[in-house]
């Protein structure tokens, strides 16, 4: 994963944020990427951003 990738990932996990969004599949806005996360900040006591496109939520948000 990118440099740049991890510190938005970091930052946004650190602050709170609830989302994060990506046009990077390959590094960010994928499964693998996702469950190494969840552990990371498991173990860190961080909370869990939900990563995803923003077509995705957007999708989210109008089905609602």
């Amino acid at each position: 994963m990118p440099l740049g990738d991890a510190y938005h990932l970091a930052v946004a996990s650190y602050y709170g944020m609830h989302f994060v969004l990506t046009w990077n599949c390959r590094h960010l806005a994928n499964a693998n990427k996702v469950r190494h996360l969840q552990v990371v900040n498991s173990e860190l006591g961080l909370p869990v951003p939900i990563v995803t496109t923003p077509d995705l939520l957007l999708l989210e948000t109008n089905n609602d």
